[in-house]
């Protein structure tokens, strides 16, 4: 996916209503939306997979990726025999075809998340910002998925500290933000 520039953006460009066809989403299998997104494209099909840089902090060295914006999702201007899922499906959950109204509501949306992309280039993007210090989350992944914990401190924009009360004593762990939810949502 080549990023262009904000005046000539390729993708904020792509996404715009065509003929026939409704804005939709397209439910990856874990960490292949990248190839989804690769397998619409190769049918000619208008995809969106919004990204952003994750950097992340291993044995002292420091490594920065493209990861989705939302795990899972890729977006796609098609209708519903608009495709070939022979060829994407080793990728694909499942298709959510939306009605008019809603397909130009999500349409819209994704111009602005695209702006946010490209904003977020130059900018350090905050992964979660609701989760702040005193939020009890739910930890949907690693070691400790499916336990609630509260948050000490946001150490950065992608790493929290949180206090596990469940066991007989206080836990404090570092984990990364998209790791975990606000409880109750």
């Amino acid at each position: 996916m080549s990023n262009a520039g904000h005046n000539g953006d390729e993708i904020l460009a792509m996404l715009c209503p065509y003929e026939n066809t409704r804005w939709m989403y397209f439910v990856s299998r874990p960490r292949c939306e990248k190839r989804l997104y690769e397998g619409l494209r190769e049918q000619g099909i208008p995809a969106y997979l919004p990204l952003f840089v994750k950097t992340t902090e291993y044995s002292h060295r420091v490594y920065k990726r493209q990861v989705p914006m939302f795990p899972g999702y890729v977006f796609a201007s098609t209708r519903s025999q608009g495709f070939d899922i022979q060829r994407i499906n080793s990728a694909l959950l499942k298709v959510k075809f939306l009605p008019e109204p809603l397909a130009d509501i999500l349409l819209n949306e994704l111009r602005l998340v695209r702006k946010f992309e490209i904003l977020a280039q130059d900018h350090k993007l905050a992964v979660k910002p609701e989760i702040v210090k005193d939020t009890p989350v739910l930890i949907r992944r690693g070691a400790f998925k499916g336990d609630y914990a509260i948050v000490e401190k946001r150490k950065n924009t992608e790493t929290i500290i949180v206090n596990i009360q469940s066991v007989q004593m206080s836990l404090h762990i570092e984990l990364p933000v998209d790791w975990c939810e606000v409880a109750g949502n």
